[in-house]
């Protein structure tokens, strides 16, 4: 075999070896998906299988370290870390509406040490607004679509009121949780850090439908398929508004007044 013969050769078990690589992380993917499923049936048994998921993917970002998938392995590890903290802290005494709370904050933490460890910078993490004139308008149409994505979700989970009554006055706390712990809590690990880590190895297309991925499979465990088909498009929209703005700004504000109609004002109105 001559020497050209024989480097064509190696480039393509080269190019073969990184198609391959690109697949890993669609299969954690889908091992998180199956995680949540065992959540709905046995729930330590869905912790066992996210704490296996977890401690891959670091060896996976370990044995990578330096390349780009190394630091989307690294990403990847919220994923089960937000259902590993939402089963195992002892939440049982705490109103459930305080149960964001106290998961997110550690989760946030986590969200900065793996920003950190992947060297990002807040812009990086879409903890930016952009330029004023060209997305203004966008993250204004964008925080407003909020109101008809929520009624949707509604109707498709109709979940129990919150509190016995309606009462503005009292939902002002819930609805700062339902803003800051889910809104901004969530867009900062899937649309910033996640989805900037996957923007980096994969393509621009399939990082936004595998982040939107794990995003939907983590609201498995509402036990409605429509309800996961519905929150991946809704996935699929943040993501695209943040690749063409670089900002979580609109999207945060449009998560949060989604949940805040979803728990706080449909129920008392349908």
């Amino acid at each position: 075999m001559n020497q050209k013969a024989a480097q064509a050769l190696n480039g393509q078990v080269a190019l073969s070896k990184e198609k391959i690589d690109r697949i890993y992380p669609w299969l954690y993917a889908l091992e998180m998906a199956v995680a949540e499923l065992l959540v709905t049936v046995k729930p330590w048994y869905g912790i066992v299988l996210h704490t296996l998921i977890l401690i891959c993917l670091l060896i996976s970002s370990a044995v990578a370290y330096g390349q780009p998938r190394s630091k989307l392995y690294t990403a990847l590890t919220l994923g089960p870390l937000i259902r590993i903290l939402s089963l195992s802290l002892p939440l049982a005494h705490l109103p459930r509406i305080y149960w964001y709370a106290a998961v997110s904050f550690p989760l946030l933490a986590g969200a900065f040490v793996i920003a950190r460890i992947n060297n990002y910078s807040p812009g990086d993490a879409g903890l930016r607004y952009g330029n004023w004139r060209k997305n203004t308008l966008i993250h204004i149409l964008t925080l407003l679509s909020g109101i008809p994505l929520g009624i949707a979700e509604y109707f498709i989970l109709r979940p129990e009121p919150i509190f016995k009554t309606f009462d503005p006055v009292a939902f002002i706390p819930p609805g700062l949780i339902f803003l800051i712990c889910t809104g901004f809590t969530e867009e900062v690990i899937f649309r910033g850090i996640m989805f900037k880590a996957a923007a980096d190895y994969l393509s621009s297309k399939n990082s936004i439908f595998l982040t939107g991925f794990v995003f939907a499979a983590l609201h498995i465990t509402h036990l409605s398929f429509i309800d996961v088909v519905f929150v991946f498009a809704v996935a699929v929209y943040f993501a695209l508004i943040v690749k063409r703005t670089g900002s979580i700004f609109g999207v945060t504000i449009a998560h949060g007044i989604t949940n805040i109609s979803l728990y706080l004002i449909w129920p008392y109105f349908f």
